[in-house]
């Protein structure tokens, strides 16, 4: 009876996070449609619309490892709370901005409200569900991922192709501060919250921790294959948000598509991630026993291979075909990646332990947006920017050897 009563509050705890976090998404990716009317409307470059998105990721790496610090000091559900409504700010103060400046300001305090979310939300995640079901609540978890950035990208082209680029950043922070509220009001941060039993499924570190800051992180930082996983994080995240950002525009540049058709192409490549996320986090617990290594390696090889093809004109068919297995291949490393910390260390510390990964994939975000822009200004093609990922995504690859991983028991 507790373990049923445990397993229907995991599902709510799992869906609610689910939702809340998909907001997240939604409020994040409603830039990437609207670049060219951004960009019609301020006069500005590639380079300087990636611009924007590098504000947003600087806040958001700043604020990873305190975002992080404060998840384990505090609990998840303040924070996932929290960082919502300051994204929600964000948000509406972008919608007003009239000058560059303004809007980058405002992606300043999305990005600091956003760094709240995927290090509470996976903490929050995890602390619900014992090691060996991690992986698959993971991907089921990360299903939201595409889900909110199809929806984003999707929802931001239409009103921005009907109603003009402002409201999709209006819209968007309203849904999501009605699932905030929601969420508050439902979710807890553990089972003991709710009068269960905790899993005791843990190494121990936690008890050999002070409950400090330093303590924590000289554990974190200590772990040398957690230095892999980040290096890896960082090149497959370069892609992952590059992608992101920039297929609308490539869509619409390339192939001369409206901002609406090229939203909603955008958005549907991205629906295979739908099912290759759970998929990914079951076969990873049920089939490779514990171990993310080798899924890792395929997804980074896949993508590799994918965005390489995309640097080449085709037929608008064969690129379509190619962009879904993109949006495929942006997904799984991600969910898996994601899993490390309590893998390698212990629930208790994952939310400090994302926050370092965390610090590491914004950083490719910081770097990713306004670079991808520079490369299609400098030769003046998109094709260009997918040759970029390529050789990144590779790089990501071959680190993925080196990551020392231990065969999950029982």
């Amino acid at each position: 009876m507790r373990h049923r009563t445990v397993g229907s509050s995991a599902n709510l705890i799992l869906f609610m996070t689910w939702l809340l976090y998909g907001m997240y998404y939604i409020s994040r990716f409603n830039f990437s449609s609207v670049i060219p009317l951004l960009r019609s409307e301020l006069e500005i470059s590639n380079a300087q619309a990636g611009g924007l998105m590098s504000f947003f990721f600087l806040a958001y790496t700043i604020f990873q490892l305190p975002a992080g610090y404060l998840s384990d000091r505090f609990g998840p559900r303040k924070v996932l709370t929290v960082g919502a409504l300051v994204s929600i700010f964000g948000n509406l103060i972008f919608s007003r901005g009239s000058s560059y400046t303004i809007l980058s300001i405002a992606q300043l305090i999305n990005g600091m409200g956003q760094a709240a979310g995927w290090t509470s939300a996976v903490k929050l995640v995890v602390s619900w569900f014992p090691k060996s079901k991690r992986g698959t609540a993971i991907g089921l978890f990360a299903t939201c991922l595409t889900a909110g950035s199809s929806l984003g990208i999707r929802l931001s082209g239409y009103l921005g192709d009907h109603l003009g680029w402002r409201t999709s950043f209006m819209i968007p922070p309203l849904m999501m501060a009605g699932v905030a509220l929601t969420f508050w009001i439902l979710v807890k941060d553990n089972p003991s919250e709710k009068g269960l039993s905790d899993f005791e499924d843990e190494v121990g570190l936690e008890q050999q921790l002070n409950n400090d800051t330093r303590s924590r992180l000289a554990v974190v930082l200590s772990n040398r294959t957690m230095w892999v996983v980040a290096l890896v994080y960082f090149f497959f995240v370069y892609v992952q948000f590059g992608c992101f950002v920039w297929i609308p525009t490539f869509l619409k540049e390339s192939y001369a598509m409206s901002v609406d058709r090229a939203s909603t192409v955008s958005s549907l490549i991205l629906l295979p991630g739908l099912v290759a996320a759970p998929l990914s986090g079951f076969l990873s617990d049920r089939i490779f026993g514990g171990r993310r290594k080798p899924l890792i390696l395929c997804g980074m090889a896949v993508l590799s291979c994918s965005t390489f093809l995309l640097s080449f004109r085709m037929d608008i068919v064969i690129v379509t075909l190619l962009l879904s297995v993109v949006g495929l291949t942006i997904i799984v490393p991600d969910v898996l990646l994601a899993a490390y910390p309590s893998d390698l260390l212990s629930r208790k510390l994952s939310g400090t332990a994302m926050g370092f990964l965390a610090t590491f994939t914004s950083m490719a975000g910081i770097i990713a947006t306004p670079l991808s822009g520079k490369i299609a200004d400098l030769f003046q093609t998109y094709e260009a920017v997918f040759f970029s990922f390529g050789i990144v995504a590779f790089t990501g690859a071959v680190l993925t050897f080196f990551i020392n991983e231990k065969k999950t028991e029982g």
